[in-house]
């Protein structure tokens, strides 16, 4: 094209998303279409004129897309396209391209780290080599070869694997997509739970099952909230549901502190009534010093790291407008969903 690709930014010209959008030098190729804000009216005001749309968490609702002639590709920033109606997108041929997002990447690494760092007892066994506890257990260092060596000489119980195992994602957005792919990679099996359940082609591609919260807490070996704090999750886990966790089930926390009531956890794992936790979010942050959580040796406790190297928006963004410039260059884009 050899004039500028017009682009409507849906998420609303006060949103932070716009404002980085605004700020990459990446846009400057681009005419920019910013509505005063992401309802439906505003944005079908504004598609009549839009090459492209760019959004993130916005809906783009069939009005919105028959309301601009022009439109060839809707672009979403991550992966997850149920605030997108592909359907009505198909019918007008317009494209839908998704992609990975840095920023939901390094959270489901995070996510893996706490998991395998549970599983296979990584806090314990630094703190057996570290503080050289051989000598309390009257060891002696010997020189190791291939076959002469000394395995788990601390006796460290409850090693495990990930393998086989079942992993229970509570919130499968951009983020939980990205666990479950990973989840998938060691050979678990995976379910999820979220108010709305997403289409079946959804579930395929990811390997994943749909299961009521009640029934994929029972059945998980790892149950990992990753869903956001709202009125309507705060305090989601609490005594009632560690309950429904078997005695050997591990939970673990990358979405926000409120939606575990730590006391009734604490209990939980003091009691035994579930094996670990590994937590990188809490009510209150730092975790206060006087938490009975940090008491236990049943836990892995991380200051808030799962933002990794925060690299996140640098990279997202400009990947998402270079994937539309590439789309309007040669007719070819990443992710496209729907082709």
């Amino acid at each position: 094209m050899g004039e500028r690709i017009r682009l409507l930014v849906a998420d609303g010209a006060a949103a932070k998303f716009t404002l980085r959008v605004r700020e990459s030098p990446a846009a400057r190729i681009f005419s920019l279409i910013l509505p005063e804000s992401e309802a439906e009216a505003a944005l079908r005001a504004s598609a009549s004129g839009a090459d492209a749309i760019l959004c993130y968490q916005a809906g783009i609702a069939a009005p919105v897309i028959q309301a601009a002639p022009s439109l060839r590709l809707i672009q979403k920033h991550g992966i997850n396209c149920r605030n997108i109606d592909v359907a009505a997108a198909t019918q007008r041929k317009v494209r839908v391209a998704t992609l990975p997002l840095m920023r939901s990447v390094t959270v489901a690494e995070h996510a893996l780290a706490l998991m395998l760092a549970c599983a296979r007892k990584v806090i314990p066994g630094h703190q057996a080599v570290a503080g050289a506890v051989y000598r309390e257990m009257g060891l002696e260092p010997i020189v190791t070869s291939q076959r002469n060596y000394r395995g788990n000489w601390p006796g460290i119980r409850g090693v495990s694997e990930l393998f086989q195992a079942s992993a229970g994602i509570v919130g499968m957005g951009d983020i939980g997509m990205e666990i479950a792919k990973r989840c998938r990679a060691f050979g678990m099996n995976v379910c999820y739970y979220q108010r709305t359940p997403h289409a079946s082609d959804v579930e395929a591609s990811l390997g994943i099952r749909y299961l009521p919260l009640d029934a994929l807490l029972s059945a998980s070996d790892y149950v990992v909230l990753v869903i956001p704090h709202t009125p309507e999750s705060e305090g989601l886990i609490g005594a009632r549901e560690l309950a429904r966790m078997k005695p050997s089930a591990t939970l673990i926390n990358v979405g926000r502190g409120g939606l575990i009531d730590e006391g009734a956890l604490f209990a939980a794992l003091q009691a035994g009534r579930i094996a670990m936790a590994g937590l990188d979010v809490y009510r209150n942050e730092p975790l206060p010093a006087t938490s009975p959580l940090l008491t236990l040796p049943n836990v892995v406790l991380l200051p808030h790291m799962g933002g990794g190297s925060y690299r996140g928006w640098e990279v997202d963004i400009p990947a998402a407008l270079r994937n539309i410039q590439s789309f309007f260059a040669g007719g070819k884009a990443e992710g496209i969903v729907n082709a």
